[in-house]
Protein backbone atom coordinates (compact mmCIF):
# COMPACT_ATOMS: atom_id res chain seq x y z
CA UNK A 1 0.00 0.00 0.00
CA UNK A 2 2.91 2.42 0.63
CA UNK A 3 3.66 2.33 -2.73
CA UNK A 4 0.11 3.30 -4.20
CA UNK A 5 -0.17 6.47 -1.33
CA UNK A 6 2.28 8.76 -3.69
CA UNK A 7 -0.25 7.78 -6.70
CA UNK A 8 -3.92 7.90 -4.61
CA UNK A 9 -2.40 11.51 -3.40
CA UNK A 10 -2.08 12.93 -6.45
CA UNK A 11 -5.17 11.52 -7.99
CA UNK A 12 -6.97 13.07 -5.41
CA UNK A 13 -5.83 16.41 -5.77
CA UNK A 14 -6.82 16.24 -9.45
CA UNK A 15 -3.38 16.59 -10.72
CA UNK A 16 -3.18 12.96 -11.53
CA UNK A 17 -4.54 12.09 -15.26
CA UNK A 18 -5.63 8.37 -15.72
CA UNK A 19 -3.89 6.62 -18.97
CA UNK A 20 -7.05 4.55 -19.45
CA UNK A 21 -9.62 6.25 -21.20
CA UNK A 22 -13.59 5.49 -21.27
CA UNK A 23 -13.35 3.91 -24.57
CA UNK A 24 -10.47 1.11 -23.45
CA UNK A 25 -12.31 0.47 -20.26
CA UNK A 26 -15.37 -1.95 -20.96
CA UNK A 27 -19.03 -0.81 -20.01
CA UNK A 28 -20.49 -2.64 -17.06
CA UNK A 29 -23.74 -1.22 -17.44
CA UNK A 30 -24.31 -1.84 -20.82
CA UNK A 31 -23.36 -5.68 -20.34
CA UNK A 32 -19.80 -5.99 -22.31
CA UNK A 33 -17.73 -8.76 -21.70
CA UNK A 34 -13.93 -8.44 -20.33
CA UNK A 35 -11.61 -8.23 -23.12
CA UNK A 36 -9.67 -11.72 -22.97
CA UNK A 37 -6.37 -11.44 -22.09
CA UNK A 38 -6.73 -8.00 -20.13
CA UNK A 39 -7.62 -7.59 -16.61
CA UNK A 40 -10.62 -7.11 -15.65
CA UNK A 41 -11.15 -2.86 -15.17
CA UNK A 42 -13.92 -1.17 -13.76
CA UNK A 43 -15.56 2.27 -15.47
CA UNK A 44 -13.39 5.01 -13.33
CA UNK A 45 -15.43 6.91 -11.21
CA UNK A 46 -15.58 10.94 -11.08
CA UNK A 47 -12.54 10.57 -8.38
CA UNK A 48 -10.81 7.54 -9.14
CA UNK A 49 -8.15 5.89 -7.32
CA UNK A 50 -4.99 4.36 -9.13
CA UNK A 51 -3.89 0.86 -8.56
CA UNK A 52 -1.63 -1.07 -10.48
CA UNK A 53 -4.48 -2.33 -12.82
CA UNK A 54 -4.59 1.44 -13.57
CA UNK A 55 -8.06 1.81 -11.33
CA UNK A 56 -8.07 1.24 -7.41
CA UNK A 57 -10.87 -1.24 -6.42
CA UNK A 58 -13.87 0.40 -4.80
CA UNK A 59 -12.67 -1.37 -1.85
CA UNK A 60 -9.72 0.87 -1.13
CA UNK A 61 -11.54 3.97 -1.13
CA UNK A 62 -14.07 2.65 1.58
CA UNK A 63 -13.55 4.02 5.52
CA UNK A 64 -11.70 1.71 7.92
CA UNK A 65 -14.49 -0.20 10.12
CA UNK A 66 -14.11 -2.67 13.08
CA UNK A 67 -16.02 -5.95 13.39
CA UNK A 68 -15.67 -8.18 16.58
CA UNK A 69 -16.60 -11.84 16.19
CA UNK A 70 -17.70 -13.08 19.49
CA UNK A 71 -17.69 -16.17 18.74
CA UNK A 72 -13.85 -16.84 18.14
CA UNK A 73 -12.45 -14.01 19.74
CA UNK A 74 -11.67 -12.24 16.83
CA UNK A 75 -11.15 -8.19 15.95
CA UNK A 76 -10.66 -7.02 12.31
CA UNK A 77 -10.10 -3.87 10.59
CA UNK A 78 -11.62 -4.03 7.52
CA UNK A 79 -11.74 -1.87 4.28
CA UNK A 80 -14.86 -2.93 2.08
CA UNK A 81 -14.75 -6.90 2.22
CA UNK A 82 -10.95 -6.63 2.86
CA UNK A 83 -9.30 -7.99 5.86
CA UNK A 84 -6.66 -5.54 6.55
CA UNK A 85 -6.11 -6.56 10.17
CA UNK A 86 -7.17 -9.53 12.67
CA UNK A 87 -6.54 -9.99 16.14
CA UNK A 88 -7.39 -12.19 19.01
CA UNK A 89 -9.62 -10.28 21.49
CA UNK A 90 -10.86 -11.20 25.21
CA UNK A 91 -14.65 -10.67 25.20
CA UNK A 92 -17.45 -10.96 27.87
CA UNK A 93 -19.44 -13.59 26.63
CA UNK A 94 -23.19 -13.11 26.77
CA UNK A 95 -21.75 -8.95 28.63
CA UNK A 96 -20.23 -8.06 25.31
CA UNK A 97 -23.05 -6.47 23.33
CA UNK A 98 -23.50 -6.92 19.84
CA UNK A 99 -24.63 -4.07 17.71
CA UNK A 100 -23.56 -1.07 16.07
CA UNK A 101 -21.04 1.28 17.61
CA UNK A 102 -18.36 3.61 16.85
CA UNK A 103 -15.36 4.96 18.49
CA UNK A 104 -16.32 8.10 20.71
CA UNK A 105 -12.60 8.47 22.35
CA UNK A 106 -9.16 7.45 22.09
CA UNK A 107 -6.57 8.18 24.73
CA UNK A 108 -2.96 6.53 25.57
CA UNK A 109 -2.44 5.44 29.07
CA UNK A 110 -6.24 5.79 30.62
CA UNK A 111 -5.38 4.77 34.13
CA UNK A 112 -2.16 7.17 33.86
CA UNK A 113 0.33 4.29 32.97
CA UNK A 114 0.82 1.59 30.17
CA UNK A 115 0.25 -1.25 32.64
CA UNK A 116 -2.79 -0.09 34.52
CA UNK A 117 -5.87 -1.95 33.89
CA UNK A 118 -6.90 -0.55 30.77
CA UNK A 119 -3.54 -1.22 28.76
CA UNK A 120 -2.06 1.55 27.11
CA UNK A 121 -4.53 2.45 24.55
CA UNK A 122 -8.11 2.82 25.02
CA UNK A 123 -11.53 3.87 22.54
CA UNK A 124 -14.82 4.25 23.95
CA UNK A 125 -17.59 2.52 22.14
CA UNK A 126 -20.35 5.21 21.32
CA UNK A 127 -20.32 7.06 24.69
CA UNK A 128 -21.20 3.77 26.76
CA UNK A 129 -19.33 1.85 29.14
CA UNK A 130 -17.74 -0.48 27.04
CA UNK A 131 -14.41 -0.02 25.07
CA UNK A 132 -11.79 -1.68 23.19
CA UNK A 133 -8.81 -1.40 25.08
CA UNK A 134 -5.24 -2.99 26.16
CA UNK A 135 -5.55 -5.31 29.13
CA UNK A 136 -2.86 -6.11 32.60
CA UNK A 137 -4.88 -9.79 31.70
CA UNK A 138 -2.83 -10.34 28.78
CA UNK A 139 -4.00 -14.64 29.94
CA UNK A 140 -7.41 -13.34 29.34
CA UNK A 141 -7.13 -13.21 25.77
CA UNK A 142 -9.19 -15.57 23.93
CA UNK A 143 -11.37 -15.89 26.66
CA UNK A 144 -14.69 -14.68 28.11
CA UNK A 145 -13.04 -13.07 31.49
CA UNK A 146 -14.04 -9.22 30.90
CA UNK A 147 -17.20 -7.46 32.48
CA UNK A 148 -17.85 -6.82 28.37
CA UNK A 149 -15.46 -4.65 26.97
CA UNK A 150 -13.13 -5.92 24.35
CA UNK A 151 -9.36 -6.31 25.41
CA UNK A 152 -6.51 -6.55 23.47
CA UNK A 153 -2.67 -7.46 23.26
CA UNK A 154 -0.22 -4.27 23.71
CA UNK A 155 0.73 -4.30 20.43
CA UNK A 156 -2.21 -4.96 18.62
CA UNK A 157 -4.24 -2.39 20.72
CA UNK A 158 -1.38 0.40 20.31
CA UNK A 159 -1.45 -0.20 16.09
CA UNK A 160 -5.39 -0.35 16.04
CA UNK A 161 -4.96 3.25 18.19
CA UNK A 162 -2.68 4.03 15.14
CA UNK A 163 -5.04 3.02 12.41
CA UNK A 164 -8.54 4.25 13.20
CA UNK A 165 -10.05 7.48 13.36
CA UNK A 166 -12.48 8.82 15.43
CA UNK A 167 -15.76 7.96 14.40
CA UNK A 168 -14.89 4.66 13.18
CA UNK A 169 -17.88 2.24 12.50
CA UNK A 170 -17.72 -0.69 14.85
CA UNK A 171 -19.90 -3.86 14.28
CA UNK A 172 -20.10 -6.54 17.04
CA UNK A 173 -20.83 -9.90 15.67
CA UNK A 174 -21.66 -13.72 16.44
CA UNK A 175 -19.95 -15.50 13.43
CA UNK A 176 -18.54 -13.57 10.65
CA UNK A 177 -15.43 -13.52 10.74
CA UNK A 178 -12.02 -16.28 9.92
CA UNK A 179 -10.02 -17.80 12.91
CA UNK A 180 -7.03 -16.46 10.95
CA UNK A 181 -4.43 -13.67 12.35
CA UNK A 182 -3.27 -10.82 10.00
CA UNK A 183 -0.41 -9.30 12.20
CA UNK A 184 2.60 -8.68 10.34
CA UNK A 185 5.60 -8.74 11.66
CA UNK A 186 6.37 -4.64 11.67
CA UNK A 187 3.23 -2.80 13.24
CA UNK A 188 1.86 0.58 11.79
CA UNK A 189 2.77 3.31 13.73
CA UNK A 190 2.00 7.13 13.65
CA UNK A 191 4.01 9.75 15.15
CA UNK A 192 1.62 11.33 17.86
CA UNK A 193 0.88 15.13 16.69
CA UNK A 194 -0.26 16.09 20.01
CA UNK A 195 -0.59 14.36 24.01
CA UNK A 196 -3.64 11.93 23.59
CA UNK A 197 -3.76 11.43 27.22
CA UNK A 198 -6.57 12.32 29.13
CA UNK A 199 -4.99 12.73 33.25
CA UNK A 200 -8.21 14.80 34.42
CA UNK A 201 -10.76 12.10 33.72
CA UNK A 202 -10.79 8.83 34.94
CA UNK A 203 -12.45 5.97 33.08
CA UNK A 204 -14.57 3.83 34.20
CA UNK A 205 -15.01 1.18 31.73
CA UNK A 206 -16.64 -2.71 32.39
CA UNK A 207 -13.21 -4.11 32.19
Amino acid sequence: MRTMFPVVLKKLKGTHQSSISEAEVPSVEAGNQPIPGKDKLTKPSSNPMVGSNGILDKEWSQPLSIVVDKSNHRLAVVQGNIIVRSYQVGLGGDETPEGSFYISEKVKNPNGREDGDFGSRGMTLSNTLFAIHGTDEPSSLGKDESLGCVRMGKADVEELFDRVPLGTAVQIKNGTLPSKLQQPPERFRLEPRQNETNPAKIYKWLT
